[in-house]
């Protein structure tokens, strides 16, 4: 018996196309995930990995291009630790070893288009940031944490998602996380999240809605920039 697609005949033309076109080197995908077993394991629950998995190998399937690893959260805890995962299902872009674009939960809806806009960015290597945007990021020399939570059927979060993704490939100072709170509502709660898209910088900073590049910007610098000590000839 064939499984039921999630990706429908005609979108996966479509991206066949895109990746076609778009798609120049490699990009390794990894999926933490936990395998399906007969008992549930109280603390390993996950109701959207199983979905996860079966999207995330429908897209890969569309070019060669795409690499993709299966990693069990639970079997293989070193691994998330090495990547920063802390949560299932989390699907981390990146090559070189690089784990600084995440998505956490199943990208569906609008989502979708998030993770596809990452993928196409890290393989023709190119970032679609203002190249003042990208000059001002090499001021950041502390460690950024990007937080933006969504929802599948917000349209103004993929935006926002797809901003913080541009930020983390331009600096190795930041890593960006994209929340889908529907399936992760402690999070949700934790960060008083009452709209979305909700960034939150560095567990201190929020901005509410899809803001432009130039505020984020603002407040990544003021988060991950520390001007060098001097010393007492006032010399750095």
């Amino acid at each position: 018996m064939m499984r039921q697609s999630i990706i429908s005949d005609q979108d996966k033309a479509q991206l066949k196309r895109t990746f076609r076109k778009d798609l120049k080197g490699e990009v390794p995908i990894r999926l933490f995930t936990t395998r399906p077993t007969p008992l549930t394991i109280p603390g390993r629950e996950c109701a959207y990995c199983a979905q996860t998995q079966q999207l995330m190998e429908d897209l890969s399937a569309l070019s060669p291009k795409l690499r993709l690893e299966i990693v069990d959260f639970f079997q293989q805890p070193q691994v998330a630790r090495e990547h920063g995962v802390e949560r299932i299902p989390a699907i981390v872009l990146g090559a070189d070893g690089s784990s600084r674009l995440k998505f956490y939960g199943i990208p569906m809806g609008y989502e979708l288009a998030a993770v596809i806009e990452g993928i196409k960015n890290i393989s023709r290597g190119v970032s679609p940031l203002a190249m003042e945007t990208r000059k001002m990021l090499r001021q950041v020399n502390q460690p950024v944490r990007l937080q933006v939570f969504v929802t599948p059927t917000c349209q103004y979060c993929p935006l926002m998602a797809r901003l913080a993704h541009a930020f983390a490939l331009a600096s190795p100072h930041v890593t960006a996380e994209v929340i889908e709170i529907q399936e992760f509502p402690a999070l949700a709660q934790f960060y008083a999240v009452r709209s979305v898209p909700l960034t939150v910088i560095n567990e201190h900073i929020r901005l509410t809605g899809a803001v432009p590049e130039a505020q984020l910007l603002e407040r990544v610098l003021q988060a991950g920039y520390r001007p060098a000590q001097q010393n007492g000839d006032g010399e750095a």
